[in-house]
């Protein structure tokens, strides 16, 4: 299956406007869930620094989006941002190393439960391919609802890289791993951490001063 990728800052650009959305509303709502990231410690819940970074790149996400329309659902706990005039969707979900990289094809790092599901079957109904034809009628309650688009995130060593990208179907690990269209977006450099030096203690010498004799 053929994906359409969308990865040179002109072709950034124009499919992102299709989608009445800017590349520094997504990628500035990446950076503020990396940003709540680093606040964690180890005394945090081992799951509470990817949690926070989720949750609050939703919030910076929504934040942004609301001057333009865009409204938020919580739908049986699917937490998505929708386009004033209801075609689409935005959710957002971690990816894996892949994740913004036009020579690779990312997943999700975690499993999709039913409500992602549900958003899959009604993407590949709106927008499907070849050998992926819907194997029923279209109901009237899936075409009234928006495609589903998702804000993958991925905090490397080095950068926090992302995309927005429209996925089709999970692997046999359940992990969504098939997507109709990539728009890759720029990546966040990260400053290395500083490192504190500390200079070593030595002991005080003392010179002692004579006059010649």
């Amino acid at each position: 299956m053929h994906t359409v990728l969308h990865a040179d800052p002109v072709s950034t650009s124009s499919a992102l406007s299709r989608l009445g959305l800017a590349e520094e509303v997504l990628v500035a709502a990446a950076m503020q869930g990396y940003l709540a990231r680093t606040d964690c410690t180890a005394n945090h819940p081992p799951l509470f620094p990817s949690f926070v970074a989720w949750g609050e790149t939703v919030r910076a996400l929504r934040e942004q989006l609301a001057p333009m329309g865009w409204v938020r659902s919580d739908e049986r706990n699917y937490s998505r941002t929708i386009h004033p005039e209801g075609h689409i969707a935005i959710a957002v979900a971690t990816g894996n190393e892949a994740t913004g990289l036009a020579t690779e094809s990312p997943a999700t790092k975690s499993v999709k439960g039913p409500s992602t599901i549900d958003a899959l079957e009604v993407n590949r109904h709106q927008d499907w391919l070849p050998g992926l034809e819907p194997v029923a009628t279209t109901s009237e309650e899936q075409e009234n609802q928006p495609s589903t688009w998702l804000l993958l995130v991925h905090h490397a060593g080095n950068e926090v890289r992302s995309e927005l990208s429209l996925p089709l179907d999970v692997g046999l690990d359940g992990r969504i791993s098939v997507w109709r269209e990539r728009i890759l977006l720029r990546p966040i450099p990260l400053e290395p951490e500083v490192v504190d030096v500390t200079p070593p203690q030595q002991p005080d010498i003392e010179v002692v001063v004579r006059r010649k004799a």
